[in-house]
């Protein structure tokens, strides 16, 4: 049986590079809401990932900045806390 390849989708494509080593990411409405640059310290290039002037933190690879960067936007749109208030999600507690 042959395998069938299903592309997914990934920050890659929310990605959109208005100026030469800065990558935003757009949101379905066009919104901003995160930024990728790329930076170089010494001799090592990187990449920092900021969410709303906050720093998500720095990466070697592009992808992972832009996968750190889309995961803090997604975990903003979910309710703080554990699940069912916290009864029975840690033991003893």
């Amino acid at each position: 049986m042959p395998v069938e390849y299903r592309p997914r989708w990934h920050p890659f494509l929310a990605a959109d590079e208005r100026e030469p080593g800065v990558w935003t990411l757009v949101d379905s409405m066009g919104c901003d809401y995160a930024r990728v640059r790329i930076v170089r310290v010494g001799s090592e290039v990187g990449y920092l990932a900021e969410s709303d002037t906050r720093l998500v933190g720095r990466y070697r690879t592009l992808r992972a900045a832009l996968e750190a960067a889309h995961h803090v936007f997604v975990r903003s749109h979910a309710l703080g806390g554990a699940p069912n208030g916290g009864k029975g999600y840690v033991a003893g507690t």
